[in-house]
């Protein structure tokens, strides 16, 4: 093979390579909306489960960004281990459709699609914008297949098979050699690891079979070890995440495993002087490259059914292998694989925002009562302040670093338009956080001093504690979940609590005044009041902007 022959080969590759995941990446940025509708299915059960992970992996092209996703969504709290199995064998499906796309011969599609996809990429409208990706990716794809499968062609084929020799699965009495058996499936394996891409790489085995450069069984042996080294893609992105996450993903691979194990044995089973497997795929039809195709997707087909009523086994096995060390399983809300589909990647921020804020009313519900209900559970509360509102520093720093990173990807107006208020809300947080210590403050220099209100008055902080305590609750209801019902509910409360402590505050300046309350007593009641008075503000902005954002979130659902 000359230099420029293999230097048009690899730029064959390259295109290819480049137009699967320009189309993968518009297919994504296309179904990104709905992508959180169609997460609500997950939890249906496993069969609904490996539909929905076939459907999402042919929308986006990509069973390695389905895993990937999966493993998020695990690491998250979203999914348990038996329904994120579930979405991985249906990523084993789905991913067979790339290849049964490039079998196809239609050369003559390539130039109207990048010119197509060109085009619509100057049209100013954002989702005609995202179809102009994957129209353009698909021309690419083809152009790349043509481009490879062109240029092999033309190469020496016998030196090429001498090369290829050691990995030659050619029939020998009716039987595939055990040894260039394994040697191709490891072939396939390490490149498919190599580039992450069991997609492409079947891509590379069906242009050598169009060329005529390897046989049906030697390509099927690729396939199968590109079927195991795929699975490398979910174990990486689990390396960080939680134990359930990396139970999902050793799953993914011991399925694989497994159902490569299974094929294997079906080579040794004879039918009419060939194994049974490849009679199976020569009786379907179809030349090399439509054959290698329909070998990779009775594979996975196969590999899925027979799995599937033995998940909840497989996913005893994995905890077993993988223990969690804990009976409590630590979830990461700010998932960094869901900044991939902004739409989940934003309603985590707001359910970690939403936990946030109930730590921050914690501490102030604490500091308030200091003063008339310190027992010795608030006690020990009041202990662990400091070190609660480090920790709601430290939220706040974690959620607006996973925003900031989720502005650096490509996002649609409304998405854009929800960053701001997510970073305003958390703002808002953390100052509630920051008023602990001033009321603290307060509460504990009454009880040092031994002050106490006058009976009004102390009627009146209880109360007004109430409220808050109310309003609070209904901001965390309305940052989980936007309904009419709430917003409402909550605007009411606020109303109630800044006239109540309008009325406080009137009726202690008139105490004040007749000689009631003495000025030094009144002026630390004046304080606590304009201390809830802040706190209810920082809410209420809290309130209005969550309304902001659930109206901007498509078919806005609760997202824990």
């Amino acid at each position: 093979m000359s230099l420029m022959n293999l230097m048009t080969v690899f730029g064959g590759l390259a295109i290819f390579i480049f137009g699967m995941k320009l189309m993968s990446d518009g297919l994504h940025r296309v179904a990104g909306e709905r992508m959180r509708s169609i997460l609500q299915m997950f939890s249906a059960n496993r069969f609904v489960a490996v539909i929905s992970g076939a459907l999402v992996t042919c929308v986006i092209q990509s069973s390695s960004a389905t895993t990937v996703m999966v493993v998020g969504f695990i690491n998250a709290g979203l999914l348990n281990l038996m329904q994120g199995i579930g979405l991985m064998f249906g990523a084993h499906i789905g991913t067979t459709i790339t290849a049964q796309l490039v079998a196809f011969k239609i050369s003559w599609i390539i130039m109207p699609a990048i010119i197509l996809g060109l085009l619509l990429s100057f049209v100013p409208r954002q989702r005609v914008a995202k179809w102009s990706e994957t129209i353009l990716g698909f021309g690419f794809l083809f152009l790349g297949m043509e481009t490879m499968s062109k240029t092999l062609k033309s190469i020496d084929q016998q030196l090429f098979k001498n090369a290829f020799q050691f990995f030659d699965c050619g029939l020998v009495d009716g039987m595939i050699p055990i040894v260039p058996l394994i040697g191709a499936i490891i072939v396939g394996m390490i490149v498919t690891m190599i580039i992450q891409s069991s997609s492409a790489c079947t891509g590379i085995i069906i242009a050598l079979g169009a060329s005529n450069l390897i046989n049906i069984e030697t390509a099927v042996a690729l396939t199968l070890g590109s079927n195991i080294g795929t699975t490398i893609t979910a174990l990486l992105a689990a390396l960080t995440a939680n134990r359930v996450a990396k139970q999902a993903a050793v799953a993914n691979s011991l399925s694989n495993i497994v159902g490569t194990t299974a094929i294997c044995l079906t080579f040794l089973i004879p039918f009419k002087g060939e194994p049974a497997f490849f009679a199976l795929i020569k009786a379907i039809g179809g030349e090399t490259p439509r054959q290698i195709a329909n070998a990779h997707t009775t594979f996975n087909i196969f590999t899925t059914l027979l799995l599937l009523p033995f998940i909840p086994a497989f996913a005893k096995l994995c905890e077993k292998l993988i223990p969690v060390k804990n009976a409590r399983v630590k979830y990461q809300k700010l998932e960094p694989h869901l900044l991939e589909t902004p739409g989940i990647a934003l309603t985590q921020a707001a359910s970690a925002l939403r936990h946030m804020l109930k730590k921050a009313w914690k501490m102030i519900d604490c500091s308030l009562k200091i003063y008339i209900d310190n027992d010795e559970k608030n006690q020990a509360l009041v202990k662990q302040l400091e070190k609660r509102e480090a920790d709601i520093d430290e939220r706040q720093q974690d959620i607006t670093q996973y925003l900031s990173q989720l502005m650096r990807k490509e996002l649609v107006q409304q998405e854009a338009e929800q960053i701001p208020l997510l970073l305003h809300c958390t703002n808002d947080v953390e100052r509630i956080g920051d008023h602990t210590e001033l009321i603290r403050a307060i509460t504990e220099k009454l009880n040092e001093d031994r002050i106490r209100f006058s009976p009004e008055a102390e009627a009146e902080f209880k109360d007004l504690h109430s409220m808050l305590a109310e309003l609070a609750d209904a901001t965390i209801a309305l940052l989980e979940k936007h309904t009419p019902e709430e917003m409402q509910f909550a605007k009411e409360i606020q109303e109630r609590l800044f006239s109540k402590l309008d009325t406080s505050e009137s009726e202690h300046l008139m105490r004040i005044n007749n000689g009631e309350c003495k000025p030094q007593v009144g002026i630390l009641y004046l304080e606590l009041l304009e201390e809830m008075r802040k706190v209810a503000r920082h809410m209420e902005n809290i309130n209005d902007r969550a309304v902001m954002f659930y109206e901007k979130l498509p078919n806005a659902t609760k997202m824990a």
